[in-house]
Order: structure tokens, then C-alpha cells, then sequence
């Protein structure tokens, strides 16, 4: 027996006439779109997989780069130290006999005494001095082995190593001095000073200025190279600094 009531309320059903449905297969139709959808919600995060020709470039550029570096600390490493890198413009007294032991004890056959002896970074320098002779001598411990240069020179007169009544004489005024063994040419200013004389200054044309050692009226100075030396000298007495022209104080058999 039908019911009135019943078949109105089976009427407001939407579902009410439909077919039957296949439950397990409508699930299976959802959990596919499910992960299909995922896939292209993450699908931008991917990073595109790298083609063979790409990678083999980064490679090549990192092997570049590898090869520039090997190079640059080639070349810093191959150019060697600064010629007399040590030296310094104030020089340090020594003992001129000490400093000397190595050096030549005659020139020309005449007997030469150390008579002054400095130091300027790895470097001593020494003047020894005879009978109208006196020699350079130049003393490194800046390798690993020791080296020692001297070079001689006889004044053109008799008596010129005689200051008289100057404040001041040179004997060389600025000579480029070249040999082997060392690190290169050095440029030499050498005189004599009076007993008033406390201090030497001598300047390059380059403006580079360094200061003389002064030991028992002997003074000399040395730069690294072969430069130009300025004629301006400056002496240093107890009154005082007084310029002189270094070209106008050689002594006689230089000029």
C-alpha cells in the first residue's frame, strides 16, 4: 500500500530515479584526479633537468677559472724579491774593524785599514783606506749565501784624501757601481768631513733622501740602483744644516 506522505518526501530527492553507482570505481576516478592535481600544483618547483652541452660548459669554465688562478700565483710567486729590499735611509753604525775582517787588506798593493762601516738593512758597508787608496766593500746576508764586492780607486793627486780647511770633501760623487754576485748595481757617494760635521744628507733627482754615516771624518752614503744623485749636500754641524754644492766639494783629481 502506497503512503501519500512517503512518496512526496522520495520526490524532493535529487538522487531519486538515478541509476545505480559503482562506488568503488567513483573513488578510484577521485583519487586519480586527486594526483593529478597535485603533480601540476608542484610541478613548477622541479628544476628543469640540465641538457648534456649546458653542463659540459659550467665544467669548462670552472676549469678556466682554475687555470687563470694557477697563473696569476705563478706569476707573483716567479718574480722574485726586490732587489735590496732591506735597505733602509738611516744607516746603523759598526764597528768599521769588525765590519771589515772580510774585506780586502790592501789595493794596489798598498795596506788599507777599515775606516768606516755601516749598515743598512741586510746590508754593511765599509770604507777602508791607505796611502793615498781607499776601497768600497760591500757585505750582504740577505741570501742564503754570503757575498762580498770591493772595489778600489786611487785619487788622480797626491794628498787628496787630505780634507785641508773644507768642511767637507768628496771622493766619489755618486757613482753608479755595478758587479756580480749581488742584487744589482748600487750608487756610492763617499768624502771626508771635517771634526764639526755631525751628519751627511744626500738626495736623488728622484727626491729620494738618506742620511750619511759619519764615523772619524769619513762619511758615506749608498743607494739600491743606478740613480741620479742631486747636487744639493747638506751638512749638519753643532750651528746647524748648510747646503753646499756636492759638485763644488770634490777633491782635487775629481773635478
Amino acid at each position: 500500500m502506497r503512503q501519500p506522505l512517503l512518496d512526496a518526501v522520495r520526490g524532493l530527492d535529487p538522487a531519486a530515479g538515478a541509476p545505480d553507482i559503482d562506488g568503488d570505481a567513483m573513488l578510484a576516478r577521485i583519487r586519480s584526479r586527486a594526483r593529478r592535481g597535485q603533480a601540476g600544483d608542484v610541478a613548477h618547483l622541479v628544476p628543469a633537468a640540465r641538457s648534456r652541452p649546458a653542463r659540459r660548459l659550467a665544467l669548462g669554465a670552472a676549469a678556466l677559472s682554475a687555470i687563470v688562478a694557477i697563473a696569476l700565483v705563478l706569476t707573483l710567486t716567479q718574480s722574485g724579491p726586490q732587489a735590496y729590499a732591506s735597505w733602509v735611509a738611516q744607516p746603523t753604525l759598526v764597528p768599521p774593524e769588525t765590519a771589515g775582517e772580510i774585506c780586502p787588506d790592501t789595493e794596489l798593493g798598498r795596506p788599507i785599514e777599515p775606516v768606516l762601516g755601516e749598515q743598512r738593512g741586510e746590508y754593511t758597508y765599509v770604507v777602508l783606506a791607505g796611502d793615498n787608496v781607499f776601497t768600497q766593500c760591500l757585505i750582504s746576508t740577505a741570501g742564503d749565501e754570503l757575498f762580498v764586492v770591493a772595489e778600489g780607486a786611487e785619487p788622480g793627486v797626491e794628498d787628496a784624501l787630505e780634507l785641508g780647511s773644507a768642511p767637507a770633501l768628496v771622493l766619489i760623487p755618486g757613482t753608479p757601481w755595478g758587479f756580480e754576485g749581488g742584487e744589482g748595481p748600487i750608487t756610492t757617494v763617499v768624502g771626508l768631513a771635517g771634526g764639526d760635521v755631525t751628519g751627511v744628507r744626500v738626495t736623488t733627482t728622484d727626491g729620494v733622501s738618506a742620511d750619511a754615516a759619519v764615523v772619524d771624518g769619513w762619511w758615506s752614503v749608498w743607494f739600491p740602483g743606478d740613480v741620479e744623485v742631486s747636487d744639493d749636500l747638506v751638512l749638519v754641524t753643532p750651528e746647524g744644516e748648510s747646503t753646499y754644492s756636492l759638485g763644488g766639494l770634490l777633491a782635487p783629481g775629481l773635478g
